[in-house]
């Protein structure tokens, strides 16, 4: 029996974005070393029309190969040509646009035979849009960076707090910011710069700054799953998407308004080593087995296999 064949898509511009990288690159290794046997999974490179002139995309499409599935990334889904994605669709077997956090105003709903969602949230909210775009939406959750898999876990001979991430998206209070390291992780280059000091921090603060007109934009939980993957603890907010899901409404150190995150980060403080702090921990281990790269390509192929 012949390989099933899916290409991941993406542009040369955004391969440091690091949802690109995650969802294409690595996910691209994931899959061929998990179902290598059953699927060949390959990168591919989609021109852009503003760097490469005039009907770029349009002669791509043309040239890639009709027996295949085709995974846009984010950031290719908004660069795709309309006509482009036409001709792909009539060439390919199936037509798969990975959404990630994208704006609910700047969705694309036409075009894509599957719609790809990260988050248990996002699902559901594909899933309230209308039977049509309903009956295409896969969850293939957002696995964290499978480098992390090499660190050791993290110390837990002194409360080590950590913001990991871009600073621009957090809200650190004044009385906190003493206490909190911040390492940028803007991209997948800063992120490679910073890995090796993870395993320094044990409690990843992952309060979230509320941003006007992004109420409904579905965020994966990757927060909570880059912290589970190295054993550290997460302190944040407990309607972020996905995480009583997956740490239970008891979860330790979740805060809603009535307390704040200062106290709830105080809490945190006392409770280092304890037995809350302790099974918060069995709570993050317990996730990020649950949560493995081998699972979530599982999802994928799910979803490929529909068009063989």
């Amino acid at each position: 029996m012949s390989l099933q064949t899916i290409y991941f898509v993406y542009t040369e511009r955004k391969i440091h974005v690091g949802s690109t990288f995650m969802r294409c690159v690595q996910m691209n290794e994931i899959l061929n070393a998990t179902f290598g046997d059953r699927i060949n999974a390959r990168l591919v490179v989609m021109p852009e029309r503003k760097s490469e002139g005039f009907a770029a995309q349009e002669r791509w499409a043309l040239s890639m190969p009709r027996d295949a599935v085709y995974f846009f990334a984010k950031t290719s889904v908004r660069s795709l040509t309309t006509v482009a994605a036409r001709i792909l669709g009539m060439r390919s077997r199936g037509i798969l646009f990975d959404h990630v956090d994208e704006e609910p105003q700047k969705l694309r709903l036409e075009l894509a035979d599957r719609h790809i969602c990260c988050s248990y949230a996002q699902l559901q909210r594909f899933r309230t849009i209308g039977p049509e775009v309903a009956s295409k939406a896969r969850l293939v959750l957002h696995a964290a960076d499978i480098r992390l898999h090499n660190l050791p876990q993290a110390q837990q001979e002194r409360f080590a707090p950590l913001y990991l991430g871009d600073p621009l998206n957090t809200q650190i209070p004044e009385t906190l910011r003493p206490q909190i390291e911040v390492l940028n992780a803007r991209d997948q280059n800063e992120f490679r710069a910073v890995l090796r000091h993870l395993p320094e921090y044990n409690l990843h603060f992952a309060a979230r700054l509320f941003q006007s007109g992004l109420e409904q934009t579905a965020k994966p939980f990757l927060k909570g799953f880059t912290a589970a993957h190295i054993g550290a603890n997460i302190l944040l907010p407990r309607n972020v998407e996905d995480a009583e899901y997956f740490l239970g409404a008891d979860y330790p150190y979740f805060y809603d308004e009535s307390e704040g995150v200062e106290a709830a980060f105080e809490r945190a403080y006392d409770d280092f080593g304890g037995h809350n702090w302790r099974k918060a921990r069995e709570r993050m281990i317990a996730m990020s087995n649950a949560v493995n790269p081998q699972m979530i390509a599982r999802q994928l192929l799910d979803v490929v296999d529909e068009f063989y």
